[in-house]
């Protein structure tokens, strides 16, 4: 598959570089959200490269939500959307880890600065979140919010009752509509955050389209989308939050904590368990990839 990338004439040094090269991967469930990580060696994979690694994955792995390509080494994780996402960060530091506890410095597509992630010594795999600092990276919407994080924005229904009787793809349908009527859809990555309280415990329902691939997926749990609802919640609490567990669609919570001192964010993460479903391998060029 490899081979029909790029612009072949600027790209042949690449290509012949690529040739017959086993691609090793690891598909992790972090809380839900099943991500494929494929391990590289620090060559710079172009977005069309990345672009159709992600589609060959995801059609042989239909329950895979996403594809990562991690250094270990330096290590550095590119999303194949170029997006950040949360999950697949603390899923890389998983495994650079090998599951032990530690903590390693990631540098992360989509944000700028370099992220604290690791393993925490109960096991759960942990991530510090690119937020904006500022309250004005939040902006209320009536009784919803719009909350711009570093590498991807959601928007953060709280409407009571908004996706009952919906199948998931109706309420896809209606996440993108809400998404391209509030012009998200020409960031690089957004969502839609529904909210819903379960008794005592707080339920999302998250939706999240990546521009440059063109996807639109009703996610099984979302790290970004949980970390907008806990920044919301210490806003309208004034005062930080810890461990708050937010519950996933696939029936798992990832815990949001967020440093808040009035007017000014600060250190956010969220961590939660990981499961690693499976370690393969692949060959380029020989009509496997």
């Amino acid at each position: 598959m490899w081979q029909k990338l790029g612009n072949m004439n600027k790209e042949t040094n690449y290509i012949e570089t690529m040739k017959n090269k086993k691609i090793n991967y690891t598909i992790l469930r972090p809380g839900g959200n099943d991500t494929c990580l494929i391990q590289t060696d620090g060559l710079i994979l172009l977005s069309d490269e990345r672009r159709e690694i992600n589609n060959y994955f995801q059609n042989a792995y239909p329950n895979v939500e996403q594809v990562g390509f991690v250094n270990c080494q330096t290590p550095e994780l590119m999303m194949a959307g170029g997006e950040f996402c949360g999950n697949a960060t603390r899923s890389a530091a998983f495994l650079i880890l090998d599951g032990k506890p530690g903590e390693v410095l990631i540098k992360a597509s989509g944000v700028k600065q370099k992220l604290k992630a690791g393993v925490n010594s109960d096991g759960e795999a942990y991530a510090q979140m690119p937020i904006l600092p500022t309250t004005s990276s939040i902006t209320a919407d009536g009784s919803d919010f719009l909350v711009e994080l570093e590498g991807i924005t959601h928007f953060v229904d709280f409407t009571k009752n908004a996706t009952d009787g919906l199948s998931t793809d109706e309420i896809k349908l209606k996440a993108m509509q809400a998404i391209k009527e509030k012009g998200l859809d020409s960031f690089p990555a957004a969502g839609v955050i529904y909210v819903a309280q379960d008794n005592e415990s707080l339920r999302i329902e998250p939706v999240v389209y990546v521009r440059d691939l063109d996807t639109l997926y009703y996610e099984t749990a979302c790290g970004s989308g949980t970390t907008a609802l806990g920044m919301i919640l210490a806003l309208q609490k004034g005062k930080s939050v810890k461990n708050i567990a937010i519950l996933q669609p696939s029936g798992m919570s990832i815990k949001v904590s967020v440093d808040f001192e009035g007017t000014t964010f600060g250190y956010t993460q969220i961590q939660g368990a990981i499961e690693l479903l499976k370690k393969g391998s692949a060959r380029t060029l020989e009509g496997n990839i």
